[in-house]
């Protein structure tokens, strides 16, 4: 075998790491339920879904089939599947017209649409919050709902029919203040509301259109994930280290903590390589397999909050804003809340929550 056929193979392989999307989720976190993508693309729901077809939400129900792809805005009921054949559907709040069509709201109609519809043709993967993301085989960036700021064309008029806002996007994540995107040249930009300094360009100057984030501080560490939420803003590197800007502001007017205008290395956490957020606490997956939360020791009430680890062989986690889900590598999916189960999120046929991870029992 030939040097010049090896390289060209590794130079091959390289540029399909680069442009190839990131490979779907197969788990989902709503604000108050939760989505499973199972290997035959059953799309599996619980929790208040808002789905018309799932008439016992304390345990998973199917939704729908041939998926390939799922998404659970986690701080809304609002839930969207990409079928195999690139076609996009939500069903779930529809407020602010992410469903891409706007209902009167008043007694007779909530403002909810609770039966799948179709929104987009040919989708790689979707995000967002108020305002929702999808990105396109060809890796075009495209948004509708209101918020105008977030959406990134600086346009205040509330499109229905999605627009396009930027090219050679590979990864977005958006919360109800900003939005991140990371380029398939490993440029990150962010848009979108800049209080506490969660765009972080160095100030906190909203900002209606993309500008590029001040990643200075990671040198030429590569961002392999992002994440948005209220506020704050986080990366993780190549290397596994962790970096985080802004501050979460969802009931607190001001910023009370130092300002993080750029990107500031999280110390105390490595090796990692996702992290799901939920509206104030967090959890990291490491290459390990292990996931970790920042809380209380339950053996020993009254101790410190300190890093503990939740979960062993674990190769996806997600969040809603109070309840956890990790798919382990044998395939069982188990979940967890720090708050509430009032509406069956975790599936565990009942109301009750459980800080400890619990396994979900999907129908036969």
């Amino acid at each position: 075998m030939s040097k010049n056929f090896l390289k060209s193979v590794i130079l091959t392989i390289g540029w399909l790491l680069m442009v190839l999307p990131l490979q779907a989720q197969h788990i989902a976190a709503g604000r108050i339920h939760s989505l499973f993508l199972d290997p035959d693309g059953n799309v599996w729901v619980w929790g208040g879904a808002s789905l018309q077809s799932a008439t016992n939400e304390r345990i998973p129900q199917l939704a729908m089939t041939d998926a390939k792809a799922i998404y659970a805005n986690p701080a809304e009921a609002l839930s969207f599947v990409i079928k195999k054949d690139g076609s996009l559907w939500g069903w779930g709040n529809n407020w602010y017209g992410q469903l891409g069509v706007m209902r009167k709201k008043d007694r007779s109609d909530s403002g909810y649409i609770n039966t799948p519809r179709q929104i987009m043709k040919d989708v790689a993967s979707v995000s967002g919050n108020n305002t929702i993301f999808a990105i396109k085989p060809d890796k075009s960036l495209w948004a509708w709902g209101t918020l105008w700021r977030h959406r990134g064309d600086n346009n205040k008029t509330a499109p229905l029919k999605p627009v396009k806002i930027m090219d050679n996007v590979k990864q977005v994540s958006s919360s109800s203040t900003h939005t991140l995107a990371l380029k398939t040249d490993g440029t990150l930009y962010a848009w979108g509301g800049n209080q506490c300094g969660a765009l972080g360009i160095g100030n906190t100057t909203d900002k209606g259109k993309p500008v590029r984030v001040n990643t200075k501080a990671l040198g030429k560490r590569k961002i392999l994930k992002i994440a948005a939420r209220n506020g704050e803003s986080f990366a993780i590197a190549e290397d596994g280290s962790v970096w985080g800007w802004g501050e979460p502001n969802i009931v607190n007017p001001f910023c009370k903590d130092e300002l993080r205008l750029t990107p500031v290395r999280i110390d105390d956490m490595d090796n990692v390589k996702d992290v799901a957020l939920g509206q104030y606490k967090e959890i990291y997956l490491k290459n390990d397999g292990t996931v970790w939360e920042w809380t209380e020791d339950a053996q020993h009430p009254g101790a410190e909050p300190a890093w503990h680890k939740v979960l062993d062989h674990v190769r996806e986690i997600a969040a809603g804003d109070y309840h956890f889900i990790a798919l382990k590598n044998d395939g069982t999916v188990w979940t967890w809340t720090w708050y509430t189960n009032e509406f069956g999120q975790l599936g565990n046929g009942t109301t009750r929550g459980s800080a400890i991870p619990i396994q979900v029992k999907f129908p036969k």
